[in-house]
């Protein structure tokens, strides 16, 4: 009682709520969960500062009225000392200690109205048996009380008038009054609260109307008023519409003069004007783009001022490195290649990539400040402002109240509706000229034919639905891909999306069983969990407590673990193969599951391996649906390839030759292969191009580039995969004594024999596996060696 320690107070309440967590019989069930919301109910009051100070004033009334006596008595009148006489020094008593309990669930005071307390009740029926004895007793002390009390008044005689003097004058003195028997002083003089007296804590029916107008028996402290009631907002008049449309518009103005300074004075200007409900909302929605467009504006100023010499930037699928730099000019690496700007001819793409490397906050608020510099952008794709404002997490509606604003205020400068080329490229360069620099899109691929911005935003949809999957929000991901089936315009992306959609619909299935099992769960039932039993405590159709190990264990369907959930969906799902399928599915996209453990459940569904391979597919590698819309050609004869392929070679031919390390050229053959996918498609140069990159990366042993190559290449050319591989593990054998370089060909070998098997190319499979053992021998790694011996057994 009246303790101002918070975490007291919290620590009390947490020991008090962990007793009271403990399961009990099904019998005592109500009480404990009526203990629990008294519990409750008491640490909201006791943490609520208002609330704390209302209460402890009615306990303090409280006792203050149990200690007082219950008739006055008549006290007889002391003569008083002289006036001049300098008043004598009372000695505080010594004081005593408030009764203090210990913090118990069984005695916080109860402040439900009509209930006793579960704790109480057991006290009330032990007071009934006892009253009769407690109220006899009472009454004979009660009667010796007043006999007392009538015999000292009659006993003690009446006090003389006192003299009436002429004191000279002097200042009164305020003394402090004596303590009250119902209060103490402490050594230092500070009062204390009235002690309670022994016994129980008051209820709430005890401290009804101890001091006027706090409170009635049937108010709990929870549901009490605010102490002070909040003055009505002023409402909006006709001269405040108008200058709210006034400031809309003038910041408009600075918006599309880029002066958002201008723009955020003149929101200022009505900030704390009175507004309707309609013009809050606009308010607020130009106030949050012009705070992001200066916020966008102050990243880049720091940006373009602090760039270092070797630093990285990013932006989408692009990354620069800052090669050179004065005070006039920038000279940066991307594609490869160097490329030489003045400082206030910087290209957008690069402006933004060093804006957002500075941008502060959150993921999601870099995406929507973005998305608001993107707005302004003449350049940007609109769909792609709509994808980076959805990821934020802002509101749709204003991104299209945006839109219509900008329309009406700034017609000149819409969002373009297709990528625009980077006019970047018109720019003097330092070398020869790079693929163009990316703008405010990601870099279209020169296609043949086909809806290239329809693939991106197609990828990025299923993607995200691939995402909602791992993340367990199967119905997001339901919405992602029934935007994205009016995209899918080929056989080949319909084929993708009716995968993705068939294992999307599985995973709701699985989730809308768990749901159901939890919500027909009763309490203290024991889960046999794969052997560990666990007790159920709480369940609902999205959350579960359980009790395992001694402790209550909290889970939503967000966190619940894959093993408890797949229990508990296989306990509700009838037995059946189309329950197994379903059990697969989550499996195939749980962390903690994979593609082998879904085969496996599969397998016992009897699911063909045409079916299963499908599933898997769908959260296959990354998509890359663009190159679906490329047109394979047949290999150019080598009269056409030899002029480009030299022109390819003299551009590249000095970074070639200053390689010096395995990673060296790797890299080499990394930004050679980047070069060639923005040549022209199906032109002999870009067939070079391809051709010269797996080269340089072969030399670096690095097995997975070549493998994009050969994946890009045999994309666009009618190129034989499986002898471009040998041909590349051939030339790194004979480029290379490295043990380093030969593990990685053994490796290499290892993952493409059997797929070459599969193929129906035995042949080259067999050669592959002889240049294998040759290198497996040079590795000197036991179980490279080993590991091809198993593959030579297999031929």
């Amino acid at each position: 009682m009246y303790e101002a320690d918070q975490g007291k107070i919290m620590v009390a309440a947490q020991n008090a709520m962990a007793r009271a967590s403990i399961p009990m019989a099904p019998a005592d069930e109500p009480l404990r969960q009526m203990l629990v919301s008294e519990i409750q109910l008491a640490q909201n009051c006791l943490l609520d500062p208002a609330q704390k100070q209302s209460y402890d004033q009615q306990l303090h009334a409280y006792f203050s009225s149990q200690n007082t006596p219950a008739a006055p008595v008549a006290t007889p009148v002391q003569a008083s000392a002289p006036v001049q006489a300098a008043p004598a020094t009372v000695a505080a008593p010594a004081a005593m200690p408030m009764e203090s309990k210990p913090s118990d669930s069984s005695g916080d005071i109860n402040l439900k109205s009509k209930k006793s307390s579960a704790a109480s009740s057991a006290k009330n029926r032990a007071r009934k048996s006892s009253f009769a004895l407690y109220a006899g007793g009472g009454s004979i002390l009660l009667l010796a009380a007043i006999a007392g009390g009538a015999y000292y008044a009659l006993k003690e005689p009446t006090p003389e008038p006192v003299a009436q003097l002429d004191p000279a004058p002097v200042t009164p003195v305020e003394q402090e009054p004596e303590p009250t028997d119902d209060e103490t002083v402490d050594p230092r003089g500070t009062r204390k609260p009235p002690r309670p007296p022994k016994g129980d804590r008051p209820t709430s029916q005890d401290l009804a109307n101890s001091i006027p107008g706090l409170g009635k028996p049937e108010d709990t402290m929870a549901g009490m008023p605010e102490m002070s009631a909040k003055p009505p907002e002023p409402k909006a008049t006709p001269q405040d519409e108008a200058a709210l449309k006034t400031a809309l518009m003038n910041a408009w103005t600075g918006i599309a003069s880029r002066d958002f300074a201008k723009a955020s004075i003149a929101l200022d200007e009505v900030r704390k004007t009175p507004k309707t409900p309609a013009g809050t909302a606009d308010f607020e929605r130009v106030d949050q783009f012009v705070q992001d467009l200066m916020a966008y504006t102050r990243a880049l100023n720091e940006g373009t001022s602090g760039l270092r010499e070797n630093e990285e930037l990013t932006v989408g699928s692009t990354s620069f490195t800052v090669t050179t730099l004065d005070d006039n000019r920038v000279v940066i690496r991307y594609a490869g290649q160097n490329r030489g700007y003045d400082r206030n001819e910087l290209p957008e793409g690069f402006l933004r990539a060093i804006a957002k490397s500075r941008l502060k906050g959150d993921d999601a608020q870099k995406k929507r400040i973005e998305a608001s510099h993107l707005l302004l952008s003449p350049k940007a794709d609109i769909e792609f402002v709509r994808n980076l404002w959805m990821q934020s997490g802002a509101d749709g509606g204003a991104l299209t109240a945006l839109e219509a604003e900008k329309k009406k205020y700034m017609p000149g400068e819409m969002v373009a509706t297709a990528p625009k080329p980077d006019m970047s490229t018109e720019m003097t360069s330092t070398e020869n000229t790079p693929p163009a620099m990316p703008a405010d899109t990601e870099p279209p691929m020169n296609m043949a034919g086909g809806d290239v911005a329809s693939a991106e935003k197609l990828t990025s949809l299923m993607n995200q639905a691939r995402t909602q999957l791992v993340e367990r929000n199967p119905t997001a991901a339901a919405q992602a891909i029934a935007q994205a089936e009016p995209l899918a315009s080929v056989p080949a992306h319909q084929e993708k999306v009716a995968q993705l959609k068939a294992l999307v619909d599985l995973n709701q299935k699985f989730w809308q069983a768990v749901s159901g099992r939890l919500a027909k769960l009763p309490p203290d039932e024991d889960l046999d969990v794969n052997g560990k039993i666990v007790r159920v405590v709480e369940s609902e159709a999205t959350r579960l407590v359980i009790r395992v190990d001694g402790e209550n264990k909290r889970y939503t369907l967000s966190d619940l673990p894959a093993g408890l959930a797949k229990f508990l969906a296989e306990t509700e799902l009838p037995t059946s193969a189309d329950s197994k399928k379903i059990i697969g599915a989550f499996l195939l996209v749980a962390p903690e599951g994979g593609a082998e453990k879904a085969r496996e459940t599969w397998a016992t569904a009897f699911l063909s391996d045409e079916e299963m391979d499908a599933l898997i597919g769908a959260m296959g590698t990354p998509l890359n649906l663009a190159n679906d819309l490329i047109k394979q050609v047949p290999v150019p004869p080598e009269s056409e390839v030899a002029a480009p392929a030299a022109k390819f070679l003299e551009k590249w031919n000095a970074q070639i030759q200053s390689a010096m390390r395995l990673d060296d050229h790797a890299k080499v053959g990394r930004d050679m292969a980047a070069d060639a996918k923005s040549l022209p498609n199906g032109s002999p140069g870009q067939f070079a191009g391809f051709r010269y990159a797996l080269a340089e990366t072969a030399r670096g042993g690095d097995f997975e580039a070549c493998n994009e190559i050969i994946t890009d290449w045999s994309v666009r050319f009618a190129i034989e995969p499986g002898e471009w591989h040998l041909k590349a593990m051939q030339l790194a054998a004979t480029s290379s004594t490295s043990s380093k370089v030969h593990a990685a060909i053994a490796q290499h070998a290892i993952d493409q024999v059997p797929q070459l098997k599969a193929a129906g190319q035995g042949q080259i499979a067999t050669q592959m596996v002889k240049l294998a053992e040759e290198s497996a021998s040079k590795s000197r790694d036991k179980a490279i060696v080993d590991a091809v011996k198993q593959l030579g057994a297999s031929q």
